[in-house]
């Protein structure tokens, strides 16, 4: 065999390993496209440009608001928290919460409804806190995920501050299985540890609140060591578990689990004095602590454009060759 013909198969066998190499990167990069938009085809989103959900929420029942004893609750095992936007004139809330009724059956879950207020005329339920919290939270996703766009769309379903399912819609056979699996997924983190809150009425009949997070734990599943720096943020709410508003225009009488307040806070640890919300009716109003989770999105990796590609093949057929010279 003369040398010339021996560089040629050289050559050629450099550029048939590089076709391989290239074409795995392109098959193993449209895989893991395929397997991440399929994972979440049935739900949208529930924040953008971070990662991040709920850990769980801590109630203290705190009855009318007054004669409040101190009360002290350390938490390791969280319910799945399921957050609701809705309003006392959407008929088609009452079709979604009867259908998340359903997807929750007899497990155990937190649930919170956030009544539409702001512009608001017909529901007399939520506050400006409660838009806060829904808009700086889930507003961008919503916007993104409702046709018309808007921050606020009633009804809305969240689970565990992750997956977000706008309106009457379903991704798969039925809503009751779009609910089913968003529950079945759990939280995308992990985490471990004890939370505390405590409760104590002043003189001056407000409630004083404390927390302490600084025992829980985000538990990394990386064992390279590039685990992200998480954020975790404490929000304090009252939330009344049930309402009589026979006044509503979709036919129901009573409102459950209304939140009425919602206050954001900074740090592990912390105390704050808050004014009691007037209860509506009854003796059913509870203080909850709920925490947040986030930590930064990662930017996309671009895959290389076929132009890239044919550049990587020829540099490395080169060099394949000029070892064989």
């Amino acid at each position: 065999m003369t040398r010339k013909h021996s560089i040629s198969l050289s050559i050629a066998k450099a550029m048939r390993i590089t076709t391989a190499i290239v074409t795995a990167l392109l098959l193993s990069s449209l895989t893991t496209t395929v397997s991440s938009s399929e994972g979440s085809s049935i739900w949208d989103d529930a924040r953008l440009g971070v990662n991040g959900g709920t850990v769980g929420a801590i109630a203290i029942s705190i009855g009318n608001g007054t004669n409040i004893s101190d009360m002290s609750v350390i938490e390791d095992n969280f319910e799945p928290v399921v957050e609701v936007y809705t309003a006392t004139w959407c008929t088609n809330c009452v079709y979604t919460e009867n259908t998340l009724n359903e997807a929750i059956g007899d497990t155990e879950a937190f649930l919170i409804h956030y009544h539409r207020h702001k512009y608001e005329a017909l529901d007399p339920f939520g506050s400006n806190s409660t838009e806060y919290r829904w808009e700086s939270t889930y507003g961008d996703a919503s916007y993104a995920a409702s046709e018309p766009s808007n921050t606020r769309v009633p009804p809305s379903n969240i689970f565990f501050g992750e997956r977000m399912h706008v309106g009457m819609r379903s991704n798969s056979n039925s809503l009751l299985s779009d609910f089913a699996a968003s529950l079945a997924t759990q939280l995308t983190s992990q985490f471990s540890g004890t939370v505390s809150f405590s409760t104590s009425q002043t003189e001056q009949g407000s409630l004083q609140v404390s927390w302490n997070l600084s025992e829980l734990e985000y538990q990394c599943m990386d064992g390279g060591g590039s685990c992200p720096t998480v954020t975790f943020t404490p929000w304090v709410m009252f939330i009344e578990d049930s309402a009589y508003y026979p006044d509503g225009t979709n036919g129901l009488d009573y409102y459950h689990h209304v939140l009425h307040e919602a206050y954001e806070f900074d740090g592990l640890a912390g105390t704050s004095t808050l004014e009691i919300p007037m209860i509506w009716d009854g003796d059913d109003l509870s203080v909850v602590l709920l925490i947040d989770w986030s930590y930064p999105e990662e930017p996309d990796t671009p895959l290389p454009t076929p132009g890239a590609l044919a550049a990587i093949a020829c540099i490395l057929a080169a060099a394949f060759s000029r070892r064989r010279i």
